[in-house]
């Protein structure tokens, strides 16, 4: 078992439409993982449209030492629940070299503190069922299982 490197740091850089190369790779890992459906064109398109408006959220590379080693989407919307706007974490990617090094928890620790400096209300984020890792990192850095289901209808 690897144990945690607490000299292990990670930096999170607003991407550029200049570090679309850069995430490709990884979006691609992504989706590869999870085996979702990946059409490069189409999530080149998608980032670029993303990154043009930050009022739609914000797409950050992680990096240590200078290296691309993931990726966090975070997409902004209004939820009255919540009595403002918040933040989803809709994509967040760690290669698996740099997993279980505390990565993950630098990550949300750091989202948590963009997302707060920027008046969000609340971060949210969701986790595959049976990704008990991820699942298991969310609680223990706070985050609470509403027991809701999130579905999906898509128009194309």
């Amino acid at each position: 078992m690897t144990h945690p490197n607490p000299g292990f740091q990670v930096l999170l850089e607003s991407a550029t439409q200049q570090d679309i190369p850069v995430l490709l790779p990884l979006v691609r890992q992504f989706y590869h993982h999870f085996g979702y459906p990946y059409h490069e064109a189409q999530k080149t398109d998608a980032l670029m449209h993303f990154i043009q408006d930050e009022s739609r959220g914000r797409l950050l590379i992680v990096k240590n030492n200078e290296n691309a080693i993931g990726y966090v989407l975070i997409a902004f919307c209004f939820s009255l629940e919540f009595d403002g706007v918040i933040a989803f974490v809709d994509e967040l990617f760690i290669e698996p070299s740099s997993r279980q090094k505390r990565a993950g928890s630098q990550v949300l620790e750091q989202v948590e503190k963009l997302c707060g400096s920027l008046g969000m209300k609340a971060v949210r984020l969701e986790s595959e069922a049976d990704n008990s890792r991820a699942t298991a990192l969310y609680a223990r850095t706070g985050y609470h299982d509403h027991k809701r289901r999130l579905m999906t209808k898509r128009f194309n």
